[in-house]
């Protein structure tokens, strides 16, 4: 986004897509909120009348907006949101980390999804997830609350292995000095990965996880790539290796993101790295971008 590069956003906008919020105020005839509730925001707008919707599946719609991305966002003190896009958080939930429910329902999603690929569920699977970013990171940590038998991480980066170490990710790797292949063998034994997921969204790291990729593999696309990418199709016809787009996540994906986190069962405090208060939203940006290998997830506060 900060670079312009993001292919589907419009611009200009307000951004901000994770938001941690009270409510001010309520307007008149809404029901089930009141002042001082704390809240998130599910920030997908849809129409609700495609096909895709018609079936639950409203993170597809057909004229999907996503508030941050497509419409105005949360980067500002005060917005007017509809009562059917908030969701409750319990009271004694740090008001901070309200913005970390959208990035585990991501998670949440990206491991459903690589389940539902294989038709059958979580339980019992060996999942492994390339980047130990926070997408990468809640991936992983998803994967373990819904029931996986074994999560392996892997990353470049010493310090985020070292996060989901302290997470609880038993499995990692770092595969600038093992390969993806060799890292997943080690981890999982001959029978590899069930289910691999990128959180990356590079060229080098799609081809590395479809030369890991066992027959029959899953491998779930939730990066997102910002360039074209080329690799040998009969790789994945011969090997019937699944590949699944993913797109963010439904409601109950953001409901259990909210359960994980109030339960433990996710850890979501330590992945905020730096805070900056509003007045230094252009700092903010240029210290992000300048220490990607700092950065877990930065807020801004109002």
């Amino acid at each position: 986004m900060y670079h312009g590069k993001h292919k589907y956003m419009t611009y200009p906008v307000i951004i901000g897509h994770e938001a941690s919020a009270s409510v001010a105020e309520t307007g008149e005839g809404v029901e089930g909120f009141k002042a001082g509730d704390k809240v998130t925001v599910q920030p997908q707008i849809f129409c609700g009348k495609c096909y895709p919707c018609s079936i639950g599946r409203f993170n597809v719609c057909e004229s999907l907006k996503v508030m941050g991305v497509h419409s105005d966002g949360f980067c500002r003190e005060y917005a007017a949101v509809g009562v059917s896009y908030l969701r409750r958080c319990p009271s004694d939930m740090k008001e901070e980390l309200l913005t970390l429910v959208e990035p585990v329902a991501v998670g949440i999603g990206a491991v459903k999804r690589g389940a539902l690929g294989r038709g059958r569920g979580v339980q019992g699977l060996n999942i492994a997830v390339v980047g130990a970013g926070t997408i990468g990171n809640c991936v992983a940590q998803a994967a373990k609350a819904l029931g996986a038998e074994k999560v392996l991480i892997t990353d470049i980066s010493a310090a985020k292995l070292e996060f989901a170490r302290q997470c609880g990710i038993e499995r990692r790797a770092d595969t600038s000095k093992v390969s993806l292949s060799d890292a997943i063998e080690g981890a999982f034994g001959s029978r590899k990965a069930d289910v691999i997921v990128d959180a990356v969204g590079i060229p080098a790291s799609m081809r590395a996880i479809l030369g890991a990729a066992r027959r029959s593999s899953v491998v779930v696309v939730t990066g997102n790539f910002k360039e074209p990418l080329t690799f040998e199709v009969p790789v994945i016809q011969r090997q019937e290796i699944s590949v699944v787009g993913h797109m963010m996540y439904v409601r109950e994906d953001f409901e259990d993101a909210i359960r994980f986190m109030e339960s433990g069962a996710v850890r979501a405090d330590g992945l905020i790295t730096q805070r900056f208060p509003a007045s230094e939203l252009k700092e903010a940006f240029e210290f992000i971008d300048a220490h990607p290998d700092r950065v877990m997830k930065a807020i801004v506060t109002f």
